[in-house]
């Protein structure tokens, strides 16, 4: 499962930079849906992380089941409460997928804060910032696997 997971995120890493890279969202394009989510991330070496949340689309809300995996220099283990904004869903069925890192890394920010930058197969974009709690040192690529509960 994890060799499955890492190779398609592999894969949609090389095919998601170069979508990034190839068409920018227009300056007037606004989010359609907002999205909450509780991560608690692991790690030595490898980190996994596990959490849930919610998106809400026009109306409608959904839970959802979140899976991360990160390879590389990981050490430590913390907790996350993230928000967001939710770009190009055209069917809330879209949101489901594995996202990557959208842009260079992920920023921390003043406070224990974090801003990430994700998209998934379906060009899906999610921007996301929140706190973040504990100790949690990386140098790794890695991504997350959302479904529906």
């Amino acid at each position: 499962m994890i060799r499955k997971f890492c190779l398609s995120l592999a894969l949609l890493g090389a095919v998601s930079a170069q979508a990034v890279i190839a068409t920018p969202a227009p300056a007037n394009a606004g989010s359609n849906a907002t999205i909450e989510m509780t991560i608690g991330k692991i790690g030595f070496l490898v980190g996994v992380s596990r959490g849930d949340g919610r998106v809400f689309y026009n109306g409608r809300q959904a839970e959802l089941d979140i899976n991360g995996l990160r390879v590389g220099l990981t050490v430590g283990a913390s907790f996350a409460n993230m928000r967001g904004e939710v770009y190009n869903l055209t069917r809330l069925e879209d949101i489901a997928g594995t996202y990557v890192t959208a842009q260079a890394s992920a920023v921390a920010i003043s406070g224990g804060g974090q801003n990430l930058v994700l998209i998934n197969e379906h060009n899906v974009r999610l921007v996301l910032w929140g706190e973040q709690r504990g100790l949690d040192a990386s140098l790794d690529a890695g991504g997350m696997l959302i479904t529906f509960r």
